[in-house]
């Protein structure tokens, strides 16, 4: 399965969360991504639109492949084989550059929008896809501390390592979940960068 771009896997991702019954939910979108995909699900769903804060902590000389992720509170999640990769000091390293990034990206974003509460709420999390799942699971660690009513992880596309990774956590929503599963942009037509001024435009569109 392929979408157009993320804002068609948005508009599908809706169309199979509807049958929940979720209630005035609140979408989290993970920055920068899923926040274009989790605000056409807010819009649909009849929601509101929030981010949730996490930065993937990759492997030495290969960022991408995420031994772990850090939230918004500052939580370290780190994959099962994190340490087969890189030991114990780099993993701090790097997790405190990344605490860095957060909180610069924090404050930007919530002079724009401020947090949501998400006590007692039903709040769906949404990416524009999972590969290993450990950004998503950080983001649960942070949302689960806040003790809201009902969580459902949704994403368009997800490895089935990801998705029985979290089926531990929450209700988990993928449209398609491929054996062979490749990157993430594998999926879309269209999979072009989201700048933070994206991000800050759609959560302008909400602020109000």
């Amino acid at each position: 399965m392929r979408f157009r771009d993320r804002r068609h896997a948005g508009a599908l991702l809706a169309e199979a969360l509807a049958p929940l019954g979720l209630e005035a939910p609140v979408v989290l979108g993970l920055p920068r991504g899923g926040v274009v995909v989790a605000d056409e699900v807010a819009r649909r769903l009849g929601g509101e639109l929030d981010v949730v804060l996490v930065r993937k902590v990759g492997a030495p000389g290969n960022p991408e492949f995420a031994l772990g992720a850090v939230g918004e509170g500052g939580e370290l999640v780190l994959m099962p084989y994190a340490l087969r990769y890189a030991d114990q000091s780099y993993l701090e390293r790097e997790a405190a550059r990344q605490r860095d990034v957060l909180r610069k990206r924090a404050e930007r974003y919530r002079r724009v929008r401020p947090k949501v509460a998400l006590k007692g709420r039903d709040v769906v999390l949404v990416d524009d896809g999972m590969a290993t799942g450990a950004s998503m699971e950080a983001a649960l660690s942070v949302v689960l501390q806040e003790e809201p009513r009902r969580v459902v992880v949704a994403v368009p596309v997800a490895s089935p390592e990801a998705v029985e990774r979290l089926k531990a956590w929450a209700e988990v929503v993928a449209l398609s979940v491929p054996q062979d599963f490749a990157a993430v942009g594998a999926y879309y037509l269209d999979f072009g960068e989201v700048t933070d001024e994206d991000v800050e435009a759609i959560l302008l569109k909400w602020a109000g």
